[in-house]
């Protein structure tokens, strides 16, 4: 015979990491559907704006492209997947979740960071590019003009579901890792140790 202990009540840290995790993920699938959407849309939009200049998507460097490949949408799918997994095993309090959670959301925040970058310096890294190809055909491209036709492609509400992403990418990472550390977060994760009943040994 032993007492059955009552649930945990999962503390408001907890909660906000869970829902933290959950808005990321979110916010990860909208910009995968934005992706698979209008991508195709910002590449010919690229492809006009360089023919407009004389130049075609060949004379490119090897590499070069303007919308998002099958693999990094499939990785953004599975990345919501898996963050959404970890969120409801955090919420019901599973150690092996908290300890998953930290070694993911820093490689979020890390991945996040470079991706702000790459968006940031667009145009500065195509110069560059260009600039150093060895073609005075691509020196002097207009880089912002085939930048703005790219972005220009996307619906006007993508600035928020990008500028969400980023907060909750890289605050949010933060936020979780420290909301699953506090006192509160510990005491719910904390394995408990089942009670023993001993015959004829006084109630504790």
């Amino acid at each position: 015979m032993s007492d059955t202990s009552p649930p945990k009540t999962r503390p408001g840290s907890v909660t906000l990491a869970v829902w933290l995790q959950i808005l990321l993920a979110l916010f990860l699938l909208a910009q995968t559907a934005l992706s698979f959407v209008y991508g195709p849309d910002a590449a010919d939009a690229a492809e006009d704006a360089l023919e407009a200049q004389g130049v075609a998507m060949s004379d490119l460097p090897q590499g070069t492209s303007f919308e998002s490949g099958p693999g990094a949408l499939v990785f953004n799918i599975v990345l919501a997947a898996l963050l959404v997994v970890l969120a409801l095993l955090n919420g019901a309090g599973k150690r092996p979740a908290r300890v998953l959670t930290w070694v993911l959301q820093p490689i979020i925040l890390v991945c996040t960071l470079a991706g702000m970058l790459s968006t940031l310096f667009l145009s500065q890294f195509l110069s560059y590019a260009f600039e150093n190809s060895g073609d005075e055909t691509l020196e002097a491209l207009d880089v912002d003009a085939i930048v703005d036709a790219v972005t220009g492609a996307y619906p006007s509400w993508t600035a928020v579901v990008s500028y969400g992403a980023l907060a909750l990418g890289i605050l949010g990472s933060l936020l979780v890792i420290v909301l699953l550390a506090v006192p509160s977060a510990n005491a719910y994760f904390r394995k408990e140790e089942p009670e023993k009943f001993i015959p004829g040994a006084p109630p504790a």
